[in-house]
């Protein structure tokens, strides 16, 4: 009996605890207007499980955590997990909007009572079909009931841990005016961050340009650079974290990548401008170089980890700078003083900075408004401390350079004086002279000029001669042969392993001559052979000659090309397109018209000048002969190629294949219509 009596103490006590540990807080809606956090006290299980979102889900053994408790360094935290929170409102609340903030390092997903109120992060992550709503989440509720905020918070980490780094997500309630108020307070704050990044940005690129125009002060190189990288810092890290607003802080890396790297670069930058204004030994800057270089490639192929060591280097650079400054400042070189405060104003403000940080870090999830503004200034004083101590040098030593140049304009004047003087008797007796010579030039000058009119002439003469010649010759022959044939007396013959051959016939020749007389069927030839001349000018395709009525051209030599075929089926479509073009018009006016049939074949030929009188320039071979063999074969209206042109060609064109067709002294051939471009 008195062991069950003792039992029911026991059971009567735990119960009381319990219940003690599991009291629901009402919400009013006074507390709704100051922001309800929901960063404590919140129940969490690792896995991935639906049944977890629902109200009446049993999660009483589920642990207790806050929040932001992961770190990234922890495996067991690279997980899913599902977050649990019970609360209640009044009913000064009932039926009022409420409306949710949800700041998540990871993507989450979060359920009252079992339905959807949004996804923030990814928003495809959940196969559901309300995946796609986001912030702003409005929502209201109808009773003073408990209700279930649950949270399904999506792969802690998937990046290399740094031991740096938490994760984890912040909610609160606030009324709809309040987020608004607070949605446009961090778009400004987050576009005022990125304009103070452009800003650095843009004055590194300043002063490249001057290191352009003026490369013997290499400062402005260090200096442009430092301030660039200041800039990259601000929007690869600052930018970054305040993406999801100020709330974001709570996540924000100790030590962030990105901003730590860019920041090394740009101690380096601001070691090598102050060392190479006021330190002629440069050994600590070398030094600090190696030291910063290594400690970034650790952190690169290492771990994250050693983005302290990086950082520790960085303000010892920037200690660094200082001292060399203070010295130059002590040994009275000009500039140093100006600098010497910037240096260590930035230096100091940094410092603040970074003790705050520690500070706000440490009570992250009750970051106010006040210690973000504080935040920011100190940042901004950091940040731009130095590049202003730096233009107020460069101001001062551009004053005194100027200085310097008025005391040197001053005596320049004087001897200007004194030399004007001197040169006015020089001039005097001078012009004296120059006027007796003067008229002798004039006439001698008549005399030269009337002569070198007449040579003028005279070559003006000889050039369009030679001129004349040169176009007759070119128009005979290629250049390349023309122009051996003009400097060695001959042209040796050349062979070429791989060119494109291409005939083209009228064949209805003999029907069109009996209905136009002899010189209206010249002309007409004349106006087909000179567009033909055209389209091959156009390609780059060699004109070997006109046989009657037959047209042949060569492509690939004299000077090699790999593309000759096609080129050369290029030049056949628009041969045929304008016979098109010129069959039709003559159609409309009932006049007769010639039909036209094209072959071209790929090959090998020999290329040279035969004979000593009327020479003109030829190619043989059996890819020639072939060719023309392909054109006997072609119908009107198409262009036949053999199978060598073939697959040159089948990537660019669309072919239509006739089989294989019998070749005088070649056998069996397999030939194509090329149909049109495809490419």
């Amino acid at each position: 009996m008195k062991k069950k009596i003792l039992l029911l103490l026991f059971f009567i006590v735990n119960f009381g605890f319990a219940q003690d540990s599991i009291q629901i807080k009402k919400y009013s809606k006074q507390d709704l207007e100051k922001e309800i956090k929901l960063n404590t006290t919140w129940k969490y299980k690792v896995g991935n499980n639906s049944q977890y979102k629902n109200i009446d889900y049993n999660d009483i053994d589920w642990k207790e955590s806050t929040t932001t408790f992961l770190k990234t360094g922890d495996k067991e935290n690279q997980k899913d997990f599902w977050f649990r929170k019970q609360f209640a409102v009044d009913s000064t609340l009932i039926n009022k909007p409420i409306s949710l903030m949800v700041t998540s390092k990871a993507d989450a997903a979060v359920y009252l009572d079992g339905k959807l109120l949004g996804t923030f992060g990814k928003t495809d992550f959940i196969n559901t079909p309300n995946a796609e709503i986001n912030h702003p989440v409005v929502f209201a509720l109808n009773n003073t009931d408990p209700h279930v905020l649950s949270v399904f918070y999506k792969e802690a980490s998937t990046e290399k841990a740094s031991l740096f780094s938490t994760n984890g997500f912040k909610v609160s309630l606030v009324t709809p005016a309040t987020y608004q108020e607070k949605t446009t307070i961090n778009h400004y704050l987050w576009l005022a961050i990125n304009a103070i990044g452009f800003i650095f940005i843009t004055l590194g690129v300043i002063h490249f340009i001057l290191f352009g125009f003026y490369r013997k002060f290499i400062a402005n190189l260090f200096f442009g650079l430092f301030n660039f990288c200041s800039g990259l810092s601000i929007l690869f890290g600052y930018t970054k974290i305040l993406k999801q607003g100020i709330e974001s802080l709570a996540f924000a890396s100790m030590i962030d990548e990105n901003s730590v790297i860019f920041s090394a670069i740009g101690s380096i930058a601001l070691s090598g401008t102050v060392n190479f204004l006021f330190n002629k030994n440069k050994i600590s800057f070398y030094i600090t170089t190696v030291l910063i270089s290594l400690s970034l490639l650790l952190v690169i192929f290492v771990s994250k980890d050693f983005l302290f060591l990086s950082s520790t280097f960085t303000s010892l650079v920037f200690l660094e700078a200082i001292i060399v400054v203070l010295i130059a400042a002590i040994n009275k070189k000009p500039g140093a003083k100006i600098i010497a405060l910037g240096l260590i104003f930035s230096f100091g403000f940094a410092l603040i900075l970074g003790f705050s940080a520690g500070i706000f870090m440490i009570n992250a999830n009750n970051l106010t408004i006040t210690q973000v503004a504080l935040t920011s200034t100190l940042i901004m004083l950091s940040l731009f401390s130095t590049p202003f101590a730096m233009s107020a040098y460069l101001a001062s030593n551009f004053a005194s350079v100027s200085k310097k140049l008025q005391l040197q304009l001053l005596q320049i004047e004087k001897l200007s004086e004194e030399n004007i003087k001197q040169e006015q008797e020089r001039k005097a007796l001078l012009e004296n002279k120059m006027n007796f010579l003067e008229e002798e030039v004039k006439e001698r000058t008549k005399e030269k000029e009337t002569q070198k009119q007449q040579i003028e002439q005279q070559q003006t003469e000889l050039l369009l001669e030679k001129q004349k010649s040169e176009d007759l010759l070119l128009n005979i022959l290629p250049k390349d042969i023309a122009d051996e044939l003009k400097e060695n007396g001959e042209s040796k013959v050349k062979q070429f392993k791989d060119v494109s051959i291409l005939f083209s016939d009228f064949t209805n020749l003999d029907l069109v001559s009996k209905q136009l007389n002899s010189q209206e069927l010249l002309d007409e030839l004349n106006h087909c052979f000179k567009a033909f001349d055209n389209i091959t000018t156009k390609h780059q395709i060699e004109k070997i000659k006109t046989i009657s009525y037959s047209y042949m051209a060569v492509s690939g030599l004299p000077l090699e090309n790999e593309n000759h075929a096609k080129r050369m089926i290029d030049v056949a479509l628009e041969m045929r397109n304008f016979i098109e073009e010129y069959q039709t018009e003559r159609k409309q006016t009932n006049k007769p018209f010639f039909e036209i049939k094209i072959g071209i074949n790929s090959g090998e030929v020999v290329a040279g000048i035969v004979g000593i009188k009327k020479f003109a320039y030829d190619i043989w071979g059996d890819a020639v002969n072939t060719a023309a063999r392909m054109k006997g074969i072609s119908e009107n209206g198409k262009i036949n190629v053999g199978h060598t042109t073939y697959t040159q060609t089948k990537d660019f064109f669309a072919f239509e294949y006739r089989g294989e067709l019998e070749i005088k002294g070649k056998g069996l051939t397999k030939m194509y219509f090329v149909e049109d471009k495809t490419i």
